[in-house]
């Protein structure tokens, strides 16, 4: 700069293009893609082993792991820091979203489980240490005593989903949750502390092969609940809601149980259709 003469503001850079007038790619898209693909190998890994895996620095992965885990693709075991994929990651790569199995497949078949049953059913799916009501028939059941909505967020241990959703998924995923469970400040984390209580309770549910919640609160109704299982994976649980003043858990299962495994099982079969492409969804 010549003596007398005023400094100009700088330009703002431009983005180039490459030879071929295509933009050049996203990198934090690449590095997030990179650490998909590395936990899809290293599942439950640590950030310190996906950095040594990826070659992408700490700080940086603590950025994308939050964010993938904000948008429902990873978990993370709060005590041991390990972090793992969850059923959401397979939409990436089959050609549907979370939703379509939900409305194509889990939809239909509650609706004609409702028809059979008269009381109100849900579809109860697990994220982030809670259970989540997907789809209810409760605004069809003429025996409805709330009108809990699809997209209610419930605490996993007191309700029979959850407790059938515990019961029956893998021992790793199990003891992941009822640790976190176990570090937060929900009233259920007390109760992860009995491990003897809690291991009677899953015992039984596999045993007789439905979970229960009866005088518990909301003490006017009781419910019971069974596993979707697709392999070794639980992909939601059936829930079947009842008056307390007409049933208990044992009377509501010898009525229905055969009723909803049947609607497990169906929606068990048209997810696995759905995801081999053998199911056509509409446009």
């Amino acid at each position: 700069m010549n003596p007398g003469e005023k400094p100009t503001a700088k330009r703002p850079l431009k983005r180039h293009k490459d030879a071929t007038g295509d933009w050049h790619p996203m990198r934090s898209a690449l590095r997030t893609l990179t650490v998909l693909r590395a936990l899809n190998v290293h599942n439950g890994s640590t950030v310190g082993h996906l950095s040594l895996a990826t070659g992408i620095s700490r700080p940086a992965l603590y950025r994308i792991l939050e964010t993938l885990r904000e948008a429902g693709y990873i978990s993370v075991d709060i005590a041991r820091k390990h972090y793992c994929l969850t059923m959401m990651v397979r939409s990436l790569a089959e050609g549907f979203t979370d939703e379509d199995w939900v409305t194509q497949v889990a939809r239909p078949a509650l609706a004609k489980l409702q028809r059979k049953v008269l009381w109100p059913t849900d579809l109860g799916t697990f994220r982030d240490n809670w259970m989540w009501i997907r789809e209810t028939t409760r605004p069809l059941s003429p025996l409805t005593m709330d009108r809990t909505v699809a997209g209610t967020r419930c605490p996993i241990l007191a309700t029979a989903t959850g407790r059938a959703y515990l019961a029956f998924c893998r021992d790793d995923e199990r003891a992941r949750i009822l640790g976190n469970l176990a570090l937060s400040a929900e009233p259920e984390s007390g109760f992860v502390q009995n491990q003897e209580r809690l291991d009677e309770l899953f015992h039984e549910v596999r045993r007789i092969g439905y979970a229960q919640r009866y005088g518990e609160p909301p003490k006017e109704s009781g419910a019971i609940a069974v596993p979707i299982l697709v392999g070794d994976r639980v992909l939601g649980c059936v829930n079947l809601t009842f008056a307390a003043a007409a049933l208990t858990p044992i009377e509501a299962a010898k009525k229905h149980l055969v009723d909803l495994q049947h609607t497990a099982d169906e929606i068990e079969q048209g997810f696995q259709r759905l995801e081999q492409g053998m199911l056509t969804l509409p446009h």
